[in-house]
């Protein structure tokens, strides 16, 4: 079972098997990739962009996809799929960062959400399609992944959203269909609270049996701008973790913080919470058992 850090910061926090760096987040700064660390780009989430473009943000009958539209879950904008120049030079981006870092993880590379997108180009191309809606949808996002998969010569990694059962309306994704050009899933299960693990572990059994390639779940563990009240418990995460470790069948977890001082202080409490980690050992199933070893070794790290 693998651990890794998703950080914000180019920061390799130890205690982890490989290390993602944030180099284009939803915000569309874009950031160096380190040559020892794989990068993390969100495609079509570019709140820059579509400021300097807003008429290439995604388009609904509910509105556009960007931060105070309460009716789609985005605090960023979302750029329409289809736009030609933005996804030429995405593709020529992804390009060049996979040849500089470790390989390639991506989030926000498919639709914005259900009823995206109404834009006039959009609607044409539809039309033309022949398809239906759905269809069409599934194919814009597929072909463009066949695309991406052709540039990117390292590992590929597809972040999923936490929505096995409708993501193909939702979004375009069909699991299927990435399965042909990722290398690896990767889950994410962001919260701010896992006090309820149940449904996480839930989650987690069906990306099992929907999922043809490895993957990982990804949890939130302290992000930019964040205050300790506002994120999970310590111990929210070692449970959460270990419900999701005895489905059996994950290749490892995935913790996202801001950076190294904010991940060594997730670890710290890990490794001192001593009588939570002699109960979860009672979970059974050797990957519970695994990950709790992970998180002993931890123990050399903290001082």
């Amino acid at each position: 079972m693998k651990l890794g850090s998703l950080t914000f910061q180019p920061h390799k926090p130890q205690g982890f098997d490989f290390h993602v760096f944030r180099i284009k987040p939803e915000t569309g700064i874009r950031l160096n990739p380190q040559p020892d660390m794989h990068s993390n780009i969100a495609v079509f989430a570019d709140t820059a962009t579509g400021q300097t473009h807003p008429d290439w943000i995604s388009q609904s009958p509910l509105g556009q996809a960007k931060f105070g539209n309460n009716n789609f879950n985005l605090y960023w904008s979302v750029l329409c799929p289809t736009q030609p120049d933005y996804r030429e030079e995405q593709l020529k981006y992804i390009a060049e960062v996979d040849r500089q870092s470790q390989g390639i993880w991506l989030n926000s590379h498919y639709f914005a959400d259900h009823s995206h997108c109404t834009c006039p180009r959009c609607q044409d191309l539809f039309q033309k399609s022949g398809l239906s809606w759905v269809e069409w949808r599934r194919k814009v996002v597929t072909d463009y992944m066949a695309q991406i998969r052709d540039v990117v010569k390292k590992e590929l990694v597809l972040s999923l959203q936490p929505d096995p059962v409708s993501s193909l309306e939702r979004y375009g994704v069909d699991f299927d269909d990435f399965a042909k050009y990722a290398d690896t899933f990767n889950a994410v299960m962001f919260s701010k609270n896992y006090a309820t693990p149940w449904y996480w572990e839930m989650l987690t059994r069906a990306f099992k049996k929907l999922l043809k390639k490895p993957f990982y779940v990804n949890f939130y563990v302290y992000g930019p701008g964040d205050a300790p009240q506002d994120v999970p418990t310590p111990a929210e995460l070692l449970t959460v973790t270990a419900r999701c470790a005895r489905v059996g069948g994950v290749d490892g977890f995935v913790y996202l913080a801001d950076g190294q001082n904010e991940m060594a202080a997730f670890q710290k409490a890990a490794v001192t919470n001593v009588p939570l980690r002699d109960k979860l050992r009672t979970f059974g199933g050797q990957p519970v058992q695994e990950f709790l070893d992970r998180v002993t070794e931890w123990e050399k790290l903290v001082k």
